[in-house]
């Protein structure tokens, strides 16, 4: 079916307010700010909820009337109903899967001309109401309303392909082979057509709906060498010539296996390094752009990443679609629950009615294209405690297993929540026993009650005893509880459970295991793990991306701050990513780097100085707070903490040409503690024969600093730039120690989001200002194809700096 790019037009309200035009995608959510009382707390980042009504008025051509239109949309959060000229069409139950509906009462028009304002009675409305007012619903940010795009899908009525369901399988390697498949309505032949680069290799008309064909010369897909090829099926008229219909997808041929042995991509062995990753994309909220997840996975790529978990919800299409193109493995996870709440209203009370759609759904989503390897179908449930959580999860297997037989099924089980449940102590439970319904906005009331073991108690009993959890879940009476479930399944998934790695070859084995949650910090352990035994084939760190909610998971906070997990407002940043939310990569980023050898020489990081004599109180998520740099204006001795990342026997440091020592490395990190003072830091790995095997330096910025904006390179046809807006010296190095207030102004393109990576801050991402975080802030924009000018006032400065950024190409 054709399919149209329905984002554009669409009338937006809030709560009865006064509705505008917007764009697709939207975050609600985020426009409706955030506050100290609002009902979706610490998880969801303190933002508010409501109703939002999106409405798009529209002429249907009579050409229309023969054909079978459908309205298409990847993800609208959460509970929306679709009515079209006031009859309702269906709901969207789960936030985050792709729902159709077939716009069946449509008003035609009698020529393309009509349904204008002198012909009203022509028009058609399709009206979207999204009830997000029950809060809170969400372990993280979420992101409210239409946060994916949506389509218009035309097709014949009486002969059309089925949206989705042109699938493409490897059957075999040498020689190559592949079924591909199309449902279809009417009773013509289809033909199939591969091709590559543009060229032809193979075709087939068949009158069945799938066939097996033949690729001479194949060029297989993997993540080191990610080569696609496109399948378009063509549904032939009944005199077998014309394509009334045509649909196509991208694919790659590629084969995987696991065992105890390991996990084989195409007959190679293959070890995950794996990063965790909401759905969110930092400042824009939850709206999804290709852009941004063509982004997010090249920075991973770059730093040696070679998998990401989706956690805990599907994929986006444009997520897959950046994996297949560059490379990179996919878990991707359905549910962060099942049928027991983690909050009073999760998705738990409408997850047994509707989780077989949602797989259903997933599993269309993902079928053709090569990065998913993996599907989850969960993420730390303690149902299976019992047997009715077991038996779910057998049912679950097996549904994955009939409709797609060519991948395993994992889950993220947590082995100590499991012990703690299984003794009366579940500590994901909802935060109350009753429901209450609420507005979404403010009640203090329901945040000073004192609340009931809930989904925080286990991160906050993780951050300050996770490793006794963890060696916890390697005693008898956890692996007893466990088993059963971790035994339904293909693989084996341990959330920080890395004591158990050792003796599982022994104890069971024939069981595949995979860390689907560990701790950033305590990489270089696991990855030995992951190198040594053949039945762990990867890790996956959390967390790969910083992320909106949790608040304050991974901050390091000085003896001014506070120390409990879930910190409270103004808070705003889980602040435990590798990367930051506006992907800075970071020493934890350094060190995977070092660890995965996708970096040969050292990564210098440095822990800010500009908290003199200040104890830093830690969080569990996060080992190391530094920074690839080393300019902090007015800081000159205070003692700084340098860490140094490299594979090496040791390292030796000079600051401006002075010798600061030579440390040796452990776990992969080498430590110094030479007094802040401004020039040039240089790192030495030296190798076993004390011979220097690679070097790195780091400057502080030189002259007076000053704000500069950088456009980011683009990636994709997406309409969508990155600007970075940093703080810098004369020589473009960042001054971290020189923040100020900006406001920015876009000529002739949209401004979509402004700000920083600041875990902690009142500044709202959509007003234009804010205040830079260790010398960076970041805008993204919506450019209309033609030239734009960005102008950033600098109040520090008292000056506006102004960059032209050329027509798109």
């Amino acid at each position: 079916m054709q399919r149209i790019d329905w984002n554009e037009g669409w009338m937006y309200a809030a709560d009865g307010e006064k509705g505008r035009t917007v764009t697709l995608p939207h975050d609600a959510m985020q426009e409706r700010g955030r506050s100290e009382d609002a009902l979706s707390g610490q998880g969801g980042a303190w933002f508010r909820g409501g109703t939002y009504v999106y409405r798009k008025t529209f002429t249907a051509p009579d050409s229309w009337k023969d054909k079978c239109v459908l309205f298409e949309t990847e993800g609208i959060y959460p509970n929306a109903k679709i009515r079209l000229n006031g009859k309702l069409l269906g709901r969207c139950v789960y936030g985050y899967s792709g729902y159709q509906f077939e716009m069946s009462s449509l008003r035609y028009a009698s020529s393309e001309s009509a349904g204008t304002a002198e012909d009203p009675d022509q028009l058609n409305t399709l009206e979207i109401t999204v009830d997000h007012t029950h809060l809170p619903d969400s372990r993280w940010y979420s992101g409210g309303g239409m946060y994916r795009p949506v389509h218009l899908l035309i097709g014949d009525r009486e002969a059309h392909l089925i949206p989705d369901s042109l699938k493409v399988t490897t059957l075999s390697l040498s020689p190559a082979r592949i079924r591909v498949s199309a449902e279809h309505c009417g009773s013509g032949k289809v033909r199939f057509v591969i091709t590559r680069g543009g060229h032809t290799v193979a075709e087939e008309i068949t009158s069945d709906r799938e066939t097996e064909m033949e690729i001479p010369d194949a060029a297989l897909w993997s993540a080191e060498d990610p080569n696609l090829y496109t399948c378009e099926a063509q549904l032939l008229s009944e005199n077998g010539t014309d394509a009334v219909d045509a649909d196509s997808v991208r694919f790659g041929i590629r084969a995987i296996s696991w065992s105890a042995g390991g996990l084989l991509v195409n007959g190679r062995q293959t070890l995950l390094k794996g990063g965790c990753i909401h759905h969110d994309n930092g400042i824009l909220g939850a709206r999804t752009f290709a852009e941004s997840e063509y982004r997010r996975v090249s920075r991973m790529k770059k730093m040696g990443f070679n998998a990401i978990r989706s956690s805990h919800n599907p994929a986006c299409r444009t997520l897959l679609d950046a994996c297949d193109e560059l490379g990179m493995y996919i878990m991707d996870e359905g549910w962060d629950m099942w049928y027991k709440p983690k909050n009073p209203h999760d998705y738990a009370r409408q997850f047994e009615t509707n989780w077989k759609a949602d797989a259903k759904a997933m599993i269309d989503k993902d079928y053709s294209h090569p990065s998913v390897i993996m599907y989850s179908i969960g993420n730390e449930v303690t149902e299976p405690k019992e047997r009715r959580g077991v038996e779910l999860a057998s049912r679950m297997v097996h549904f994955f297993h009939h409709y797609d037989r060519t991948r395993p099924v994992t889950c993220g089980v947590n082995i100590t929540l499991l012990l703690l449940a299984k003794m009366g102590i579940d500590l994901t439970k909802s935060d109350n026993a009753k429901d209450k319904k609420n507005s979404g906005g403010e009640n203090p009331s329901a945040t000073a009650k004192k609340k009931e073991a809930s989904s925080t108690d286990f991160n906050r009993m993780m951050s300050t005893g996770g490793e006794r959890m963890n060696r916890a879940s390697a005693g008898f009476l956890a692996d007893r509880i466990s088993s059963p479930v971790l035994d339904v399944l293909d693989i084996a998934g341990y959330n920080y459970a890395s004591a158990r790695y050792a003796k599982e070859g022994k104890k069971h084995p024939q069981r595949v295991i995979v860390g689907t949650e560990t701790y950033p910090h305590k990489l270089f352990e696991n990855w030995a793990m992951v190198k040594k035994y053949p039945w762990l084939i990867g890790d996956f760190m959390w967390t790969a991306w910083d992320y909106l909610g949790e608040t304050g998971i991974g901050s390091w906070t000085w003896s001014d701050g506070k120390a409990e997990f879930d910190k409270s407002y103004p808070w705003l940043l889980a602040d435990s990513g590798v990367f930051d939310i506006l992907g800075n990569d970071n020493a934890e980023a350094g060190n995977a780097a070092v660890i995965w050898g996708a970096r040969k020489t050292p990564y210098i990081a440095v822990m800010p100085v500009d908290h003199p004599w200040q104890d830093v109180l830690v969080a569990m998520w996060r080992g190391s707070n530094a920074l690839p740099h080393w300019s902090y204006q007015g800081c000159e001795g205070h003692s700084a903490q340098v860490e140094v990342y490299a594979n090496a026997r040791s390292v030796r440091l000079y600051l401006n040409g002075r010798l600061v020592g030579e440390e040796p490395v452990q776990d992969g990190r080498a430590v110094f503690h030479p007094d802040y003072e401004q020039g040039e830091l240089h790192a030495e790995a030296l190798d076993e024969k004390g011979q220097v095997q690679g070097e790195s330096r780091l400057f502080s910025a030189s002259g007076t600093p000053r704000v500069r904006i950088h456009p980011e390179e683009k990636l994709t046809g997406d309409r969508i730039r990155y600007i970075d807006i940093d703080v810098t010296g004369e020589n473009g190095e960042i001054e971290c120690g020189a923040d100020r207030q900006l406001s920015v102004q876009v000529d002739g393109a949209e401004l979509l989001a402004f700000g920083s990576a600041n875990p902690k801050t009142e500044d709202d991402y959509l007003s234009g200002s804010c205040r830079t975080y260790h010398g960076r802030a970041q805008a993204v924009i919506r450019t209309q194809g033609c030239p734009c000018i960005v102008k950033v006032t600098d109040y520090t400065a008292q000056e506006t700096v102004s960059l032209v950024i050329e027509q798109d190409e």
